[in-house]
Order: C-alpha cells, then structure tokens, then sequence
C-alpha cells in the first residue's frame, strides 16, 4: 500500500531534480526570459524571479534521476528502476536556486514499467503539481497486470486515486486509492523476499479490490503504527496452501492511534463441486504495537482443520500433513491486554466448539459439543450436556486446568481430564531460567485410545488398548538434550490389547534414568504367550540421545508359546489360516564391538553396525487351516558385523523335511537396513499339495511328492529359487506326470505379489512310457495360476495312465506317442486349460477304447476286445475342460475304427460319433481298388464319390454313437444311408488294408483247397 502511495511522487521528484539541474546551467539565451515582478513593496519580503519553461524527457533512467534529486535537498530514500517519460512545465527560481520548496513543476508523467522498491507497475501515468514544497498528483492510474494477463474487462488489475506528499519541509505522504482486481501473486512474491519464513501462509493467488485512505509520516513510513488509514477491501479467490479457495470481505479497516479495527470480516470458500462450504465470520480490534487492549469475535462453520493444520504448519517448515482431519463449528469471542512481559498478559476467551469427529495423529478423538473458556489462571473444555448422557461418540468428556505465569515459570498446578473411558490427572512445571528444573507429573487410568495405523492405499490397521500408568520425570530446561541430565521413572500398562479384531493380550513396560542410567524391562502376556524383556544403558556427559541405542547393554528377550495367528495375519495383511506357536529367545549384546545402527529400513546411521545378536527359535504344532505342516521347526542363528549366519532352520514339513542353512547379508552397500540372502534349502519328500498352502486353492491342484536341493537367493521383497528337484507320484490339475525329475528357476516379487516356477527340462516316466518337456507356472492376474507347457511322450502304456486315472479294464493295453501342449490364465481347474494333441497309437488292444467293448454286440461273432490295432492316430484341441477329438482312427488286418467328437474331462462324459469296418471284402475289392486310386488323393470329395463309398460299403460298417461316460459308454446303433465326407475319405485311405488282407485269405483259401 505505501508503495502505490509513493510511486508517481518518487519519480515526479526524480524527474524535477533532473531537470533543475538542468535549467540551472542554461544560460539566459535559451529562451527569453520571465517577465519581472513588480517591485516589492517596503517592509515586504523580496518575491522571487522564474525562468520558466518546457522540459521534455523519453525513456530516461528513473535511478540517476532520483540520485540528482538530492542535490536540490530532497531525498526520497526508495530504490527505482525502470524508465519514465515527462512533460513539465518548469519555474526555476532565480534568487532560491537551493530551496526546493521553491521551484514550481506542473506536467505529466508516464511509465511503461517501473519497480518502486522492488514492486513492479505497468502503464503508470498521473499529472503532477509542485507548490511550496507539495507535490499533488491527481488522475494516478497504473496497473500490476501483464497484458496478457488481463480480462475483457477494461478496468480490471488496475489502481486509481490521487495523493500529496510533503517534502520540503518534510511532512505527511497522504492518498486515496481505488484498486481493482489487483492480482496477489506479485504483491506475495515482494513480502515473501522481506520474510522468507512467512511464504508458505502467505496467498498463492488470488485478486485484490477496494477503496482506502491513507495519511502517515515520511520519516515513520515503515511503522504502521503511525499509520492513519480507512477504507474497505474485498479478495476473490484466494489460495492458501491447501485450503479451499475463498473470497474474503472486510466491511470497514481502520488504522488509527496505533490500533487495528476490522469489521464485517467474512470469509467463504468459493463455490465449487465440493457440496460443504466453509465460512467464517468475526472482527477485532488489536493493538498494532504489540502491547495494549485487544477485543476479537470469530465464528466459522465446516472449517477443515487439517488443511487448516497444515497450512499453519507450513510457516514452520514441520511435516505434517495429514495429522489432524475432521470439521469443526466454532463461536469464540475474547477480551484481554497485550503485554511483552507474560505475566502482564490479561484475557478472557470464550466460546463452543462441534464435530462429528475429529482425528488427531491417527487417534480417533470422537464427537464435540463442548464450550471452552480460556484465561490466564485456567482452562476448561466442558461437554454442553451432562456426561452420562453423553454417546458413546464422545471420548473426550472434560479437560480441566489451572495454571499461573510468574517470573520464573508456567506453573500448571492442576490438570484433570475425563476422556476415552478413564481418568488424566497431573501437574507441571516450565521455568523461565534455563537452569532451572522442568518437571511433569502425570498419571492416566483405563483410559482407551483407537489409533488408526495407514498400512497400505486400501488397507488401514486399528489398534486399541486400555492404557494406564504414571510419569514422574524432571531435567533443567536448558538440557533437554543431554540424556545424563534426566531424572525420573515412567510406567506403562496396557491391557486388552487388539489389532484389528484380534485380541493379543497386555504388555508392562517401564522405564528409568538417573545420572545417566537408564534401566528398560518389559512383560507381557502377548499373542497367546509370555514375553519378557530387559536392558540397561549406562551413558556418559558428552553422550546426546542419538547415542543411546549404542550404549545400550546385553539385553534379553523371552517369549513362550506365542500364537502365531494374529502375528502371521497383521504381517500378511489379510486372513492367512496359518496357525502356530513361537517359543525362544533373542539376546542383544549392545555393547558389541558391532555397535547398534541402522534400526529402520531405509535409514541410514554412518559408521555404526547392528549389535551381535543369539537367536534361539522353535515353531511348532504349524498348521493350514487345520491341516498340519510341522510339528517342529528350529532356527539357530547369530548376528555378526550385520550378517545374520542360520547355522540351522530344520524340521519336519508337509510330512517330509526341509533343511535350511546360509547367510543373510542384513545391511547394504548405502548403510539401510536390506536384507540380503545366501541360503541353501534341502526338502525331503515333502506333500505337494500342503506343501504349496501359501499359493491358496491352487494348491489342490497339485499332489505327490517332492524332494530337491536349491539355493535361495535375493532380497525380502524379490527372492529367486535355483536348483533341482524330484518328484513322484505327481498329478498336476488332475493329469498324471508319474515320477519327473527336473532343474528348477523359481522368481516371487513380494510388493507385487507375482512369482513364476519354471521347470524347463522335465523327465518323467509315467504310464510305462517317457514324458519330456517343459513346464511354467506363474502368477495370475485375477488369482489362480498361469500355465504354459510342452510335452512329448513316447510309447506311454495309456491304459496305465488312465489305471492312474481309475478308468482302465484289465483287458486294455495300447502305446501313444507324440506331442501335447498345455496352457491357461488364471487357472482355477482343469476347465481353464487350452491345448492341442497329435499321438500316433499303436499296439492297441481294443478294450482300451471306452465303448468298442460295447460296440462288438452289433458284430455278432466278432468280438473287438481282444482286437489288436497297430496303428492309429489321434489330434484334437483341449478348452473348457473338454477334449474335441479332430481325427481318431485305429487301423488292424481286419478292423477299422474311426470316431470324432468330445470328452468331457470333469465328468467324464461321452459324445462321439464311431464307424467300425470289419467282416470279407474280396467280392468288392476291384471296385474299392478302383475308387481309392481315383479319390484318396483329394483334398475335397466330389459328391458321386461319397455316394459311392456309401454304396460300396455301407453294408460291411457300423455307425454308432457312443455316449455315457468313460466307465460306463452307452452304444447305440445309428442308420445311415450316406457316410459323411471325412468318414469316406477315412475309408478310402485306410479300407485297402481290409481289401488286401481278405484278398491274401482268399489266396489262402484256395491253396488249401487244392491239396
């Protein structure tokens, strides 16, 4: 404001200096000069004699005319920069060249940018008159607006008014301004470089409108207090910090007699999506010295206090965001008096206060509606219904304090408090000398907080406890710092411990220093179990608390048959299953060469270690949703310049055993704590399927057996699996693999919850034959597993895979070979597998084909279960748990047997369509011969030759369908006239064996005829 006051005086006087430099050094030649005054009249004071006339400047430096101002005794003391262009009609006095109050000025000024004390103006004009010493600017106008910045709006980010100043002698600078829409942006920018620290409270952006006037002296022009200003302003769309952006209004502001008066101030959110508005309301009349009588009123209504919170925060450079949410409704109003000494201080505040709930660090501090009354002898936040009728909502009751300031100290003499449940009582003491004892005493009974733990973006963790105990603890002020110079005890009991819905038990803990002993121990009843602890530290003068954990003794700590439940679900995140329980002991030998360090993951303590640690570990009685895993497992470990060594992790799991040995690097290259591992696993005929609890349902999927030698690898949140494996009797999504042996890379990325198991060369025999290939599992996208695999089988007995399967007869017998490919997302069952098969068949006894057994009733005395099919072929595709047959024949001297359709893998159900050719060809064999010559060669069938086939054959085959399911088929004789074109193409392919072979019987026939 007192910019905008100065600005066309200070570069009006500029220029005017300028040019009575200049008018003083022409001679009299330059323009003829005044005509002389009268001559005086006796007694009276000699008038003056001007010579007057017309200056005119462009763009001249605005700083070298301010420097030449003080030669004619006017110093104005503000920095410019920037160019000014006038038009001065000058009256330089003959007889007073050195008095400045004598010159006369009368012109215009211009300026398309200028920066007065480090505040920059666009397009300033006004037109200036200088008289004894005053100089008069009227029709001021300028801007603070870019160009481009500017609206439609002609008038908007600029500033209007009128102004004096008196400068010789030096008096008052006194205007009155009408600005409009003026941004705050710049005006932010200039008071944030005069104070850095106050630049985050201070408003982003926003516009600046309103009228004022204004009067204070030069020489006191930095003291506000001297100030004597009235007016009225008005700010659109104010930003600050993370607050809404709000208009404020101030109906009237006065300054005057060293004190502040705002009336009517209003302050309201702008209206945006956000349904619930925020406003506040007040006044005050404050002292502008510091010190003297104050009055305020003040109301607001939904004021979100943690932006509000934050934004305050920011002034003090602390990091706190998020630690107080919630809205709040508040009337205050106070009286008082101002005073440097704090004792002298005086006030009276008082008011009421709501919120459905407010949060402060996580705690849930409930429901208010409470007044409050605040004065220098005490404090209280009082519930504006009777307690027992308060809800349950409300966990702050009552508080309740008195205190006095004397000299010496804040004396709190009394502090009782009814909240969450229990009982706060204490006192305290703040010196004012620095050598003086701080002292608290504080005790607090059955009180119980929720505090609200953020563990993920969607997962939040709720501990709750019952919480009594007592503080007693003293130090001089001055040396809060040094450890040594504490004394006193603390006790803390909580009971009814809950994470979430998981009761886990109570803890003890205590602690105590004195002259630099501190002594810790720590009882428990947690999870089931026992847990005990303790540790002392002793520490010397130069020691700061930092040096604490380094000077901390051997300490121990025990625990019992803790339950493993509740532990395993709050570090998972989620509902595991797995039960247990822990028994052991962990020893810390503080006093280590190692040191103690790095405490936290991620932080980094140079030139300090973790302290030598024993570990003794037993798991026992594990199980899987009531499945057992283990009965015992055993850890035996130590720490030793941060590498924790497992000398042992063995025992029995999933009905075989596992044995774990290796090293885990705890500390990385950068100081953080990273642990790092170096392991070798052996398992011993471990169960698959409850062996992979940890991959969920899934794991049904799988059975058998496995044992194998791998090394684990990696990092907590990344581990990688190398080695071999066996495994026997394996089944995988209900498909036999028999025993298999193969090498094994297995990945798991924890924070992302994917991990792979890659077999890449898999050898198993299963059904009397060979299986190779490949298999990957990995992680799914929505759950379950991906899969992808390659097989080849060779001469694989699939009358023994399928006696694995529980539908062969002991009459069956047959060899496949080939390729199989298997895949599939998000496998839950065999119904989410896809692939595709190509086997060539041989050795095939006709009781291995569900439902040729059947068939052989239409065949009168040919029976095929004892029939012998050495060749055959079967391809198809695999999806939706159902196996489509594309091609399936099986070929013998005296039978053929071709079929297509589906199986159905869950239920085992039947849908194909069969033809069996059997019985004396000899009669039709010219005529077969013939056709086959002329057709198997086709790609496509004209329709003469499938009626031909039809007529030839049709007599000598069987068409069936075969449904039911693989135990039990159902047959049924089906009539057709014309066989389908690849039933003929089938039969003109492979019917010649049948030809031939009656054709040699015949021959047979003959030669025994004739002997």
């Amino acid at each position: 404001m007192r910019t905008c006051i100065v600005i066309g005086v200070v570069t009006v006087f500029s220029s005017l200096a300028f040019a009575a430099q200049l008018s003083a050094q022409q001679p009299p030649a330059v323009q003829p000069p005044a005509r002389q005054p009268p001559a005086r009249q006796e007694n009276a004071a000699p008038a003056d004699r001007y010579w007057e006339s017309r200056w005119e400047f462009r763009e001249i430096d605005v700083a070298k005319l301010s420097e030449r101002l003080k030669s004619i005794g006017i110093d104005l003391g503000i920095p410019l920069e920037g160019n000014v262009t006038v038009q001065f009609d000058v009256g330089v006095p003959w007889t007073s060249l050195t008095d400045g109050a004598a010159y006369r000025f009368d012109g215009t000024l211009s300026s398309s940018r200028l920066v007065v004390d480090r505040f920059g103006f666009l397009d300033l004009r006004t037109t200036v008159s200088y008289r004894d010493g005053v100089a008069t600017l009227s029709s001021l106008t300028g801007s603070t607006v870019e160009s481009s910045e500017t609206s439609n709006d002609p008038t908007k980010g600029e500033f209007t008014g009128s102004g004096s100043l008196e400068l010789v002698p030096q008096g008052d600078v006194s205007a009155k301004l009408k600005v409009d829409d003026i941004s705050l942006a710049p005006i932010t920018k200039l008071v944030a470089s005069l104070f850095p620290s106050y630049e985050p409270m201070l408003p982003k952006d926003g516009e600046l409108s309103g009228v004022v006037q204004f009067r204070a002296p030069i020489h006191r022009i930095d003291d506000i207090a001297s100030y004597d200003l009235e007016g009225t302003l008005q700010a659109d769309a104010l930003e600050l910090g993370g607050l809404p952006p709000a208009d404020l209004k101030v109906g009237k502001v006065v300054m005057r007699d060293g004190r502040l008066r705002a009336d009517k101030i209003d302050l309201q959110t702008t209206p945006t999506s956000n349904p619930s508005a925020v406003r506040m309301i007040g006044q005050a009349d404050l002292p502008l010295t510091g010190n003297g009588p104050f009055s305020f009123e003040v109301a607001a209504d939904d004021l979100p206090i943690g932006q509000v919170s934050e934004w305050i925060a920011a002034s003090e450079a602390s990091e706190q965001e998020g630690l107080v949410q919630g809205k709040l409704d508040f009337r205050i109003q106070g009286t008082g008096e101002l005073s440097d000494r704090a004792e002298q201080l005086q006030w009276n505040i008082a008011g009421s206060l709501a919120s459905p709930s407010i949060e402060v660090a996580g705690v849930d501090l409930g429901s208010f509606e409470h007044d409050v009354r605040f004065t220098p002898t005490n404090f209280a936040l009082t519930p504006r219904r009777q307690s027992s009728d308060l809800p349950a909502r409300f966990k702050v009751h009552r508080v309740e304090s008195e205190y006095q300031f004397t000299e010496t100290a804040f004396e709190l003499t009394s502090l009782t408090a009814t909240l969450f449940g229990g009982q706060v009582s204490g006192q305290a003491t703040v010196p004012r000398r620095d050598q003086e004892d701080l002292v608290v005493d504080l005790n607090f009974r059955d009180i119980r907080p929720e505090l609200r733990l953020p563990v993920s973006d969607s997962i939040e963790l709720k501990i709750a406890s019952t919480l009594s105990g007592v503080i007693d603890w003293k130090v001089p002020l001055k040396q809060l710092t040094d450890p040594v110079a504490h004394r006193g005890s603390a006790e803390l009991i909580a009971s009814s411990i809950m994470l979430g819905d998981a009761s886990i038990g109570d803890l003890t803990a205590n602690v105590s220093a004195n002259q630099g002993e501190f002594q810790f121990d720590l009882n428990g009843d947690l999870f089931g179990g026992t847990v005990q602890g303790n540790s002392t530290a002793q520490l010397v003068a130069s020691d700061q608390w930092n040096d604490l954990p380094a000077r901390l003794q051997a300490s121990q700590l025990k625990f019992d048959g803790v339950s493993l439940d509740a532990l395993v679900d709050l570090l998972a995140r989620r509902k595991m299953g797995l039960t247990g329980k822990a028994t052991g002991n962990v020893s810390v030998n503080f006093a280590s060469p190692s040191g103690l360090g790095r405490v936290i993951p991620g932080t980094v303590i140079p030139d300090t270690t973790i302290p030598d640690t024993t570990i003794d570990l037993e798991l026992s009685q594990l199980k899987y949703r009531a499945q057992p895993l283990s009965r015992k497992l055993r850890l035996a470990g130590r720490i030793e310049n941060d590498v924790l060594r497992i000398q042992s992790l063995r025992g029995d799991y999933a009905d075989g055993s596992v044995s774990l040995h290796g090293l885990v690097y705890l500390v990385d290259g950068d100081g953080r704590i990273h642990p790092r591992f170096d392991t070798r696993l052996v398992a011993s005929r471990v169960d698959l399927k409850r062996g992979l609890w940890f991959i969920g349902e899934t794991a049904n999927s799988f059975a058998g057996r496995v044992s194998g030698k791998t090394t684990v690898t990696g990092h907590t949140e990344s581990m990688r699996v190398r080695g071999n494996v066996d495994g026997r009797d394996l089944d995988i999504y209900g498909l036999p693999a028999g025993n298999a042996h193969s090498s094994i890379v297995a990945t798991a990325d924890f924070p992302s919850s994917k991990w792979s198991v890659d077999f890449p060369s898999v050898r198993s025999r299963v059904g009397g034959g060979q299986l190779e290939g490949g298999l990957l599992l990995s992680s799914g996208r929505s759950g379950g597993v991906d899969l992808t695999s390659h097989w080849k089988t060779r001469r694989m007995d699939i009358v023994r895979l399928t006696d694995q399967l529980g539908r062969s007869s002991s009459l069956a017998s047959g060899e496949i070979s080939g390729e199989i490919s298997l895949r599939g997302k998000s496998i839950q069952s065999i119904d989410d597998l896809s692939g595709r098969f190509d086997f060539k068949l041989g050795d095939t006894r006709g009781a291995a084909v569900p439902g040729l057994l059947a068939a052989s009733r239409f065949l009168g005395p040919i029976s095929l279960a004892n029939q012998s099919f050495d060749v055959g072929e079967a391809k198809g595709i695999l999806g939706q748990g159902v196996v489509v047959l594309d091609e399936f024949w099986l070929g013998s001297d005296n039978a053929l047997v071709q079929a297509d359709g589906k199986v159905y893998l869950r239920s085992g159900r039947l849908d194909l369509n069969a033809l069996i050719a059997t019985g004396d060809y000899r009669d039709i064999a010219a005529n077969f011969t013939q056709l086959a010559q002329e057709y198997a060669l086709r790609s496509l069938l004209p329709t003469s030759a499938i009626l031909s086939v039809s007529e030839l054959l049709r007599d000598r085959t069987l068409v069936v369908a075969v449904m039911g399911s693989t135990q039990n088929p159902i047959v049924r004789l089906r009539p057709v006239e014309t066989f389908r074109e690849e039933t003929a193409r089938f039969l003109l392919r492979e019917g010649q064996r049948l030809i031939l072979t009656g054709i040699t019987a015949g021959a047979v026939d003959g030669v025994d005829g004739g002997f």
